[in-house]
């Protein structure tokens, strides 16, 4: 019944006025924020197990609250910032959770990388030292093998030392109990207390034993090892044959009875660059003042002038000339002998390379070794030194 119809029985009017008997308008009411705990309020709340036809529903008096009943817009806003701060929310923490598995995920990766970098910077250590540890143990190998082969080396040259002093020791007793051959050209007769030499058709009858002086440059350093029996060996590094007549000569004023002097000067007079006649004359001048004074007789032996790997052209002729002079000279002068010691170091003309050290200067020990046993081969028949 409409509320706003008038008229009818009175017995009815209260009906029009009371609004539980009025029809429900169509439009649509809100709901003001007053009546809003009806739709969340457990006391408002009424569950439903059938319908009104007796079915089952699981249904509840609030869903019907909705049905009929619109919220005011208040409320809608209410809710929709409600929902738009939910919603922020949501997303913050969802967004706190993101940043937090970034960081997490971050954390780790870095953790990983650090701990692969790690892994790898040991494995590069592991490698090294083992690397190192393989060189060294190499290393002590090497050595360890280059010290074997250094001793094999050392032994075998001890070995050869000693089968070569044997040889030498079996040679010089062979020489003391036969004596060397004598050189071409030179005849030796051995009477009593004399020795009877000829030699460049020059005949000396000498002393046996007589005492034995030497005067030479720095080419017969170590003479005395190797001659023992010398009474005297002046050897003077750098010397000419004009320093030795007025440095050298005076020595042999001491000398009484009769001796024999080898005289080998000469190389550094060459290098110099004099010519064959002044060395020559020079040599006949410090002859002349050895020999000066003495009653007996002192001989001089004159050894030749070596040729030298560091010789020119010019110096090997000045070498070969001198050479000659020297002969020549020795041949007109009395109680004096060349010695051609310059040949043992030629072989077909060209120097022996073997027997000079690298400075092509000075001789090496096969050179001196050379140079003392021809020596010692012309004592012992001069004189029979032994």
């Amino acid at each position: 019944m409409s509320s706003n119809k008038k008229g009818g029985d009175e017995r009815f009017l209260r009906v029009q006025k009371d609004p539980r008997f009025w029809e429900m308008p169509e439009r649509e009411r809100k709901i003001d924020k007053r009546f809003q705990s009806m739709f969340h309020d457990k006391r408002f709340t009424e569950k439903y197990t059938v319908n009104k036809r007796g079915r089952p529903i699981n249904q509840t008096s609030t869903e019907d609250l909705k049905h009929f009943y619109n919220v005011s817009s208040s409320e809608d806003e209410d809710d929709d910032e409600e929902g738009v701060k939910s919603k922020k929310k949501k997303e913050v923490k969802e967004e706190l959770v993101k940043v937090e598995i970034e960081v997490k995920v971050e954390k780790e990766v870095k953790v990983e990388k650090e701990v692969k970098e790690e892994l790898v910077k040991v494995e590069i250590e592991v490698k090294v030292e083992k690397e190192v540890k393989v060189e060294k143990e190499v290393k002590v190998e090497i050595e360890v093998k280059e010290e074997l082969v250094k001793v094999e080396i050392e032994v075998k040259v001890e070995k050869e030392v000693k089968v070569k002093v044997e040889k030498e020791v079996k040679e010089s007793k062979d020489v003391k109990a036969e004596g060397p051959p004598s050189e071409r050209g030179v005849r030796v007769i051995e009477e009593d207390e004399l020795v009877r030499y000829t030699a460049a058709e020059k005949t000396f009858a000498v002393r046996k034993g007589l005492p034995v002086y030497l005067l030479a440059a720095s080419i017969c350093q170590g003479v005395e090892e190797q001659i023992p029996h010398l009474t005297a060996a002046y050897v003077h590094p750098d010397t000419f044959l004009a320093r030795s007549l007025e440095q050298h000569a005076w020595k042999f004023d001491r000398v009484t009875g009769e001796a024999l002097v080898v005289v080998h000067i000469g190389t550094d007079d060459v290098a110099s660059g004099l010519s064959p006649a002044a060395i020559v004359g020079q040599m006949e001048a410090l002859i002349d003042r050895i020999q000066h004074g003495h009653a007996e007789p002192l001989y001089v032996a004159v050894c030749s002038i070596l040729p030298r790997l560091v010789d020119n052209q010019r110096t090997m002729g000045t070498v070969r000339d001198t050479n000659r002079r020297f002969h020549e000279l020795c041949r007109r002068k009395k109680d004096t002998i060349h010695l051609p010691t310059g040949k043992l170091f030629l072989h077909h003309r060209q120097i022996i390379q073997n027997y000079f050290t690298g400075d092509g200067v000075h001789l090496n020990v096969e050179g001196k070794k050379v140079l003392f046993n021809y020596l010692k081969t012309f004592l012992w028949h001069f004189c029979k030194h032994s």
